[in-house]
């Protein structure tokens, strides 16, 4: 019942994105949607991010590109505000933070350090996120990320199954892969995947 619910309340959101781009809102409206584009793709994305169950699903918005890295922001239900990143192993490094500070899924080995400083920042920055909340979802209708993913230049929804081996499995899904779901047996093949995208 929740799911239909959601699902709804999605397609009158994905409506009015719709009426926006037709030009049949208020002029209110107008303003505000002026410069969002309908993209049925995107739209998808979203619609998995908000219908999932899995606290380890995420939206991965690339904006463009810094000094030939892809950059953009990264987007929870279970955070309040976008987490920016900058460049492939940046956005790797992010996306397992974030899995940290939801606490799915529990990596199965411990990271290893250079020194005992370096551990003990890693482990002060990454025990918990002021943001995160997994006992309350953060995403109303309202706070959906609908505007910044329509104006993305790719959009993907990736979900992190595993953290075995002291890195990252699991699935990635966008325009890029033709909505098919293709999976990722480590951070590396996830970096290397992300990197062959040409915006």
């Amino acid at each position: 019942m929740r799911r239909q619910l959601q699902r709804r309340n999605l397609q009158q959101k994905r409506n009015s994105v719709v009426n926006r781009s037709q030009g049949t809102l208020s002029k209110g409206d107008e303003e505000m949607g002026s410069e969002i584009i309908q993209d049925e793709d995107a739209m998808k994305r979203i619609e998995e991010l908000v219908v999932s169950d899995r606290s380890s699903t995420m939206l991965v918005c690339i904006q463009g590109t810094e000094e030939g890295e892809v950059c953009g922001e990264i987007y929870s239900c279970y955070l309040k505000e976008p987490i920016w990143f900058s460049g492939v192993g940046d956005m790797v490094l992010k996306l397992d933070e974030m899995c940290n500070w939801v606490g799915m899924p529990h990596a199965t080995t411990d990271p290893r350090f250079l020194n005992m400083e370096t551990e003990r920042r890693y482990r002060e920055a990454g025990s918990h996120h002021p943001q995160a909340d997994r006992s309350n979802l953060t995403y109303t209708m309202d706070q959906i990320p609908f505007k910044q993913a329509l104006k993305a230049r790719e959009v993907l929804i990736v979900y992190v199954k595993y953290r075995q081996f002291s890195s990252l499995q699991g699935s990635i899904r966008g325009k890029i892969t033709k909505g098919k779901v293709v999976n990722f047996r480590s951070a590396l093949e996830l970096m290397r995947m992300i990197s062959m995208i040409q915006l």
